[in-house]
């Protein structure tokens, strides 16, 4: 029954999540999404792992936070302290994190991850539950590799690694004992035993579909039914893939759909904002390529649902409530704030806008353009163009009309014709970057015509 407190906030993460895995092999998610509002135009701040998480914690670029890359360097202790998460935590939120983080890369390093765990909680976290990818955990311990190791199958886990041919696809274990099902169990035995008088802040962070393609049980999607690549040959292998990469998102959301379960057994999901998205996308095959980190749709888009108190949905004539807006994984910091009743720092230039804003009835101002950065390559989405520019490698690298291109099949960059598009967005590009690293102080307000203040 509802509380009349703030409500509490879910956030379930996913690694390499598509946005068109959305479908008849994730019931619990569409009828999540028939509940509250998806986001058709949703973007990582970063397509690859470690920045992208650190971004969403932070609610700052890459180049802001200086997690650029996989296995860098760690946060600063003040940004540490500048988490929503801990934002959350000061404001009474009882803070919990259960699976995956990547805030902090400890791979190859032959350790138990747990060591950092009082490390982590420096995020703003009460409670740290640790489990680390399929592969990391072959040198690496966690709570999983524990959990194997108490009942005498960790042995039998690592060995299955070496697997070669179809024999790779086979998980050993039953869905209950893998990875995500372990992190899923975990999850949903927290909302049952929660009894704290405070709202909670739950990120349930899956490691699949990422790489490896392996799974328990039998292989139950026809390869033959599976999307065609783009721009690449539609070959059988690339099908098989991909029914592979399908199983692994359809156990995700088996254990999505007990959360919610056990959410309504406790009369708690009338007061629980639920927020599924992926840390980036994947391009599995497409263009080619069997890769994140690039900007094309289906690596740097991703799949963005909110559902539960307060979030505008349910039932409608036309089908499920659809928002196109531009969303970045930036405003998640913002709007997870917005949710509990938290005023949102003004120090940092944050770029994230609260998204309750656009689902309010009076529709709250939408931005006009978003950005996305990885390494030197930053790419610019506006409502209907898509650049991405590297100074490394030349400049202007993609210039994509969405609106009648929406496969980025005609790479306009460098056609006649397209001149003042490209000047315009890269002028853009530029404002935005002159925006987040120049400013002045009150002291010369004065003396220079219309500039920031800091």
């Amino acid at each position: 029954m509802p509380t009349g407190r703030n409500p509490n906030i879910i956030l379930i993460l996913t690694d390499h999540f598509r946005r068109d895995a959305i479908g008849r092999s994730t019931p619990n998610l569409l009828g999540l999404a028939e509940r509250g509002t998806t986001f058709a135009n949703a973007y990582c701040a970063s397509p690859l792992c470690g920045p992208s998480r650190v971004s969403m914690i932070t609610g700052l670029l890459p180049s802001q936070h200086g997690v650029c890359g996989n296995q860098a360097r760690p946060i600063s202790p003040a940004l540490r302290d500048d988490t929503y998460a801990r934002h959350l935590q000061q404001a009474g939120y009882y803070t919990a994190m259960i699976g995956k983080h990547h805030w902090i890369d400890m791979y190859g390093l032959q350790t138990d991850v747990r060591v950092n765990d009082d490390e982590l909680k420096r995020y703003g976290f009460d409670h740290i539950f640790q489990v680390v990818d399929d592969g990391e955990n072959r040198h690496n311990d966690d709570e999983y590799t524990a959990y194997l190791r108490s009942i005498g199958r960790l042995g039998e886990f690592r060995e299955s690694f070496s697997r070669k041919g179809a024999r790779r696809f086979q998980h050993p274990f039953a869905e209950h004992d893998s990875a995500d099902g372990f992190i899923g169990r975990n999850a949903v035995q927290f909302v049952e035993a929660y009894d704290g008088e405070r709202p909670f802040y739950l990120n349930v962070s899956f490691i699949g579909p990422h790489p490896p393609l392996w799974h328990p049980g039998e292989l139950t999607h026809d390869p033959e039914e599976m999307w065609p690549p783009l721009g690449a040959p539609d070959d059988p292998q690339t099908r098989i893939k991909r029914a592979h990469y399908m199983e692994k998102c359809a156990l995700i959301d088996r254990y999505i759909g007990r959360l919610i379960a056990a959410l309504e057994a406790r009369g708690m999901l009338e007061d629980t904002v639920i927020i599924f998205t992926s840390d980036h996308g994947d391009n599995l095959g497409d263009y080619g390529i069997w890769d994140k980190r690039y900007f094309y749709e289906n690596s740097v888009g991703v799949p963005f649902v909110m559902a539960g108190a307060g979030v505008p949905g349910g039932e409608r004539m036309n089908g499920a409530r659809v928002s196109r807006s531009l969303i970045s994984h930036l405003d998640l910091y913002p709007t997870i704030l917005g949710l509990a009743g938290v005023d949102v720092p003004t120090h940092g230039r944050r770029l994230g806008i609260d998204i309750s804003r656009i689902l309010s009835e009076n529709g709250g101002p939408a931005r006009a353009e978003l950005v996305a950065e990885l390494g030197t390559c930053v790419m610019l989405r506006t409502g209907n163009w898509k650049l991405v520019f590297d100074p490394e490698q030349g400049g202007v690298q993609y210039l994509f009309n969405l609106a009648v291109d929406p496969t980025e099949h005609q790479n306009l960059a460098g056609v006649a014709g397209y001149e003042h598009v490209t000047l315009d967005l890269v002028q853009r590009l530029l404002s935005n970057r002159i925006r987040l690293t120049q400013y002045t102080h009150v002291k010369e307000e004065q003396r220079l015509q219309r500039v920031r203040v800091c």
